[in-house]
């Protein structure tokens, strides 16, 4: 009865006058969205187009975010094509993202735009099919936006959203920051209303981060839950697809959508994605008799943030749920240089090689010829100049030991399967359902050539707690939890064990309540 009444509002708004309707477009729901289309109190054009309008106005003037490198010429053809079918067969059960725009990380292959992966080198690249990812959207009927900007190669060094190709993304919330990485421009792009939903990738952190600090929510799934065919590589032992949305309920939606088996990601056969059922998981008692382990070994980077992770534990206890405070081993805190760092090493070139051979004849086939194109545009000090970090980091694993390597091995045969046993262990000890914990520990950090003063973190790495989640394959859902000085939002995460994706993302939505 509430959604019927919401949604009888959303339609006087949407036939009242064109300047409410818009602004009530940024607040709507992907299932307000399906029942607008579906009744035709909203065609997918209109839309499209306002979206298209807020990217005008603030993408690249406005705010000049920069959320966005390409756009999709052909959207509001594809949206009324849609509308056009649905006015013959108004009856028809549409999909239930059906004319609702979207878009997706650079990183993602589009049959019909460029995947460029951030880099100037890539510029001309199409790709001869969709991403996996990508292709259940469109087949849904889903209407590709644009392609977002992201950290090169979806790795930062530093530089969190600059890319050759794309630029510098900036934060919707405050500008002087960024979006953190890589996928910044999917979480840039959510929170300026560019469109209601994002892919992005997430090797250690990538959704989750650029989430947190937008104040949107993302998810990063059991590995295999999403197929990553498609998706340019940086570490396919971490690598995955996940979603950015406005709340957890648009969240369920997608996930529903894009989750699947793929006999071209063999990850994607050790999961049974047919049992996950993430929108009827979906209930805002969730937390009620829980009990959440909360996690204290990443605190004191940042006081504010530390606050809303402390007022984040009262609102777990208002919500019905028993906190159990729970000390890692320190095992837990270096995850980037005992695992995730070796691995994606040793994983790079081979794995970014096979990509670059599915590419057309005229692109770069090697990392050798990619860094040879790369230190000659380099060396033009032109305006499509790569992050040094980032190029350095690309020429020293051009040389480093590859996947025979016994240290690679060993992580992968030994080290992983102890973290993921032991994490089991301590949670099975603790009697707890998912480990609670601020999603990183510090807030978004000031654009790169940029001064503010204000920004206070203390940590080494502010990643630090997001490396559980890719070290083991475990399921992580961030949600937002406040917003401190300068306007800058702080997400906490929860955490479960493999499978449990569902239940996990139930929980944030039993916090967050939308």
């Amino acid at each position: 009865m509430q959604l019927n009444k919401r949604f009888m509002a959303w339609s006087f708004l949407l036939l009242a006058a064109s300047a409410q309707a818009d602004d009530g477009i940024n607040r709507m729901t992907l299932t307000e969205m399906r029942h607008a289309l579906d009744s035709g109190a909203l065609s997918s054009e209109h839309l499209v187009r306002h979206y298209l309008e807020n990217i005008q106005a603030n993408n690249h003037q406005g705010q000049n975010i920069n959320a966005l490198i390409t756009i999709n010429e052909q959207a509001i053809d594809q949206a009324r094509k849609w509308d056009a079918q649905r006015a013959k067969n108004p009856k028809t059960k549409y999909a239930p993202l059906a004319g609702i725009p979207f878009v997706v990380k650079d990183n993602f292959d589009t049959a019909a735009m460029v995947t460029s992966g951030g880099s100037y080198l890539l510029r001309s690249s199409v790709p001869s099919q969709d991403a996996f990812a990508v292709k259940k959207l469109i087949d849904g009927q889903a209407i590709l936006l644009g392609k977002a900007n992201l950290s090169e190669l979806a790795a930062s060094f530093g530089w969190f959203g600059y890319s050759s190709f794309g630029g510098q993304t900036l934060n919707p919330r405050n500008t002087k920051r960024d979006a953190s990485g890589s996928s910044s421009g999917s979480a840039a792009a959510v929170a300026a209303a560019f469109a209601p939903f994002a892919l992005g990738s997430d090797t250690s952190g990538s959704v989750r981060a650029p989430a947190s600090v937008t104040g949107t929510v993302g998810f990063r799934p059991s590995l295999g839950l999403i197929s990553r065919s498609g998706i340019i590589p940086l570490s396919l032992s971490f690598d995955t697809a996940g979603v950015i949305t406005n709340s957890v309920a648009d969240q369920a939606i997608v996930l529903d959508a894009i989750k699947g088996q793929d006999s071209n990601d063999a990850a994607t056969l050790n999961l049974s994605a047919a049992n996950i059922h993430f929108e009827t998981a979906l209930n805002r008692a969730s937390l009620l008799g829980k009990s959440i382990g909360v996690i204290t070994n990443f605190k004191g980077a940042n006081p504010e943030v530390d606050a809303v992770y402390a007022a984040a534990q009262k609102t777990l206890r208002k919500r019905g749920a028993r906190v159990v405070s729970i000390v890692l081993p320190k095992s837990f805190e270096t995850l980037w240089s005992d695992v995730l760092g070796p691995v994606g090493e040793s994983e790079f070139k081979p794995q970014f090689e096979r990509y670059l051979a599915t590419l057309s004849p005229n692109q770069p086939r090697t990392l050798a010829q990619f860094l040879d194109l790369a230190k000659r545009n380099q060396a033009e000090n032109g305006a499509h100049g790569m992050n040094p970090a980032r190029l350095a980091g690309l020429e020293a694993v051009a040389n480093t030991a590859s996947t025979d390597s016994p240290l690679y091995i060993s992580i992968l045969t030994k080290k992983i399967p102890q973290l993921r046993a032991q994490l089991m262990e301590i949670m099975k000890a603790n009697r707890v359902e998912s480990l609670f914990f601020a999603t990183i520990n510090c807030p978004a950090s000031v654009v790169h050539g940029v001064t503010d003063d204000s920004y206070v973190c203390a940590a080494g790495d502010t990643y630090a707690s997001s490396y559980i989640a890719s070290a083991t394959g475990f399921p992580e859902v961030t949600v937002p939890a406040g917003v401190i000085k300068g306007n800058l939002p702080v997400g906490v995460s929860f955490l479960g064990g493999y499978g449990e994706d569902a239940k996990v993302l139930g929980f944030g939505y039993g916090f967050f309540g939308r």
